[in-house]
This record gives structure tokens, sequence and C-alpha cells, in this order.
């Protein structure tokens, strides 16, 4: 009696092992970890006003007479004579101002490092007759970030425009930059 109660526990462990071991884990579907895609902060409206129309018969109060650029400093396009003579066109003002627009990538970035960052950056650009860039300088500067300043620069060297009338332009193109908190 004895062994058949020892042998009818051996048979039941023996039969809950087998059935533990062969039964199969449930499968748990594969979870795919996407990282999350930082977003460029959304932005209202941009300090920059859009460009007036163009005045008939008057010159545009955005044209001014900006230094030549210095050596080195400027990327030389056909046609950059000192000093510019032509005339903004609307397509030009309105390309211009767009640019500027775009420069907001450039504040933006900054501010994951300095979130009171806010000022103004005046840029003084001169057009080609063909439209090209033949310099790009910041000619006023209070929001006083060296990385701002150079990321816009480099996006108007690195840009061409819209043909000017008759001959190359100077223009200056204000920025202002404002957190959207």
């Amino acid at each position: 009696m004895i062994v058949l109660g020892v042998l009818l526990l051996l048979v039941g462990g023996g039969l809950a092992f087998w059935k533990v071991q062969n039964q199969k884990e449930p499968e748990v579907p594969e979870r795919t970890v996407v990282p999350a895609q930082e977003e460029e902060p959304k932005t209202e409206a941009l300090a920059v006003p859009p460009p007036p129309p163009p005045p008939e018969e008057e010159e545009s109060p955005l044209k001014t007479e900006v230094a030549p650029p210095k050596p080195g400093t400027a990327k030389v396009a056909t046609g950059c004579s000192s000093p510019c003579g032509g005339t903004e066109t609307a397509a030009l003002l309105s390309a211009l101002s767009a640019k500027a627009g775009q420069a907001r990538t450039c504040y933006n970035r900054a501010l994951r490092v300095n979130a009171g960052l806010e000022g103004k950056i005046r840029m003084a650009v001169r057009v080609s007759p063909s439209g090209g860039v033949c310099s790009a300088t910041v000619a006023e500067d209070s929001l006083h970030d060296a990385g701002v300043s150079s990321c816009v620069t480099q996006m108007f060297k690195s840009a061409s425009f819209p043909a000017p009338q008759s001959g190359c332009v100077d223009v200056n193109i204000p920025i202002n930059f404002v957190s959207q908190k």
C-alpha cells in the first residue's frame, strides 16, 4: 500500500512536471520602440512684418548703401560692383522676407540652450543682378548670440533670390527674435 501511494505520487508529480514543461509561454507581441521625434516649437507669427508693396517712382525704404564686404568674407557673385544702383522688385523683397522667416530655425536651436534669448538682428544683403548673393553680413545685433548670427548669415549667403532690376542692390532685413513661450 505504501508502495502504491509512493507510485501514485511519483506519477502525479511526473505528470505535473511534464505539463508545466510542455506548456508554451504565451506569445507576447514584440514591441518596437520608436524614439520620439523632436519637433520644432510651433511659431505663430514672426516678428518680421511682410514687405510693403513696391512704391511707384520712389525708392524702397529698405534700400540703403552698405559698406563693401570685407575681403574673404563674402561669396562673390557676378555683377557685384560698388556701389549698387539696381532696384528691388516685389518678388525679391518677398523672397528676402521669406528667408528671414526661415531664420527662426537658427533662433529655435539657440533657445534650447538659453530660453531667455531675445533680440534683433539686421542683415545687410547685397544681391547681384542675377539674384546671387554677393555678401550677407550682420549690420546690427542686439541678440548677441554668435551661433544665431553665424547661422542666419550662412542661410542668406547660400541662398539665391529673384533678380533685381537694373543691377545689384543692397537691402537691409530686420529680423526680430522673440520667444513664443
